[in-house]
């Protein structure tokens, strides 16, 4: 039996079928399971690692599309919107990842700890780098989701197996991520700060410069990072932002589809139900019918 099949049995045992992550007993380890296919569904990615374990996932980001299968991972550096579609999964073997919040304290110490052996100098500035686990990496992430089955060591030893996870991580193709992640001066951390920014304004119009002073950055060296680090224009994130919080709006039945548009920031209702079709595929209105249906029978 190998340690992904092994890892799935146990992420299995602590896990339902659910749209969202499933907090577990070990701090700031995640499960998201699912029984059966799904369609295009969107989320905002916060820092993060995932592996997946069982089950096969598609994840559109940025004009981009990405397949997912057991052993594939990704790093989140900050936060991303983004829309995925579970290709494979069953109640007897369902879609599985295990997923782990970054956090900056545990890995500003393994940067101090580890700069002599990590690969902090090759890699990309992009908040989503995708790649496949090493056997060190599913040997950490195993030891640490046995901890689920053992819950009277989680306080001594998940600290030490975070750390080992993370260890092996930075010192991967991912150290330059991981260590801008760690930095509050980085670039990655500017950024960040105009994405909380947006996530917190995404309804109203904002200038350039007043993102930029958000930032702590030029209009133009803000633009030119924004763009590497998350695959767009601080404006096409706000339109995700925007329909993301619309769909949310229609599913949960507060907002007619006119309202919604204008409560999300849309002058235009042509132009929402327009970029609303063109991510989700449907129209807001026919989306929000099929949306309500489903919710009835499920």
């Amino acid at each position: 039996m190998n340690k992904l099949h092994e890892l799935a049995q146990i992420l299995s045992r602590h896990s339902f079928a659910s749209e969202h992550m499933q907090p577990t007993v070990v701090p700031r380890l995640s499960i998201f399971r699912a029984d059966h296919p799904t369609t295009r569904t969107p989320a905002i990615y916060r820092p993060l690692f995932c592996l997946i374990v069982s089950g096969r996932k598609q994840v559109f980001f940025a004009e981009k599309t990405s397949e997912y299968e057991p052993g594939d991972c990704f790093l989140v550096t900050v936060n991303l919107p983004v829309v995925g579609t579970i290709l494979q999964a069953h109640p007897e073997h369902p879609y599985l990842a295990l997923c782990l919040d970054l956090h900056h304290i545990t890995l500003a110490e393994i940067a101090i700890r580890a700069t002599v052996v990590s690969n902090t100098t090759q890699g990309s500035d992009q908040g989503l780098q995708t790649g496949t686990a090493t056997t060190e990496v599913i040997d950490a992430a195993f030891r640490l989701a046995q901890l689920l089955d053992h819950p009277q060591h989680v306080d001594v030893l998940a600290p030490l197996y975070e750390q080992e996870l993370l260890y092996r991580l930075y010192i991967g193709p991912w150290g330059r991520s991981l260590l801008a992640a760690s930095q509050a001066n980085s670039r990655l951390s500017q950024v960040g700060r105009a994405i909380a920014w947006l996530h917190e304004h995404y309804a109203t119009d904002y200038t350039a410069d007043e993102l930029a002073r958000v930032a702590g950055m030029s209009v133009s060296t803000m633009n030119r990072h924004f763009r590497e680090i998350t695959a767009m224009s601080p404006l096409e994130y706000q339109k995700c932002i925007r329909l993301q919080e619309a769909r949310r709006l229609l599913a949960s039945q507060l907002t007619d589809v006119s309202s919604t548009g204008y409560a999300v920031g849309y002058s235009s209702p042509s132009q929402f139900n327009r970029e609303y079709s063109r991510l989700f595929g449907e129209p807001p209105g026919r989306h929000a019918s099929q949306m309500r249906s489903a919710k009835e029978y499920t």
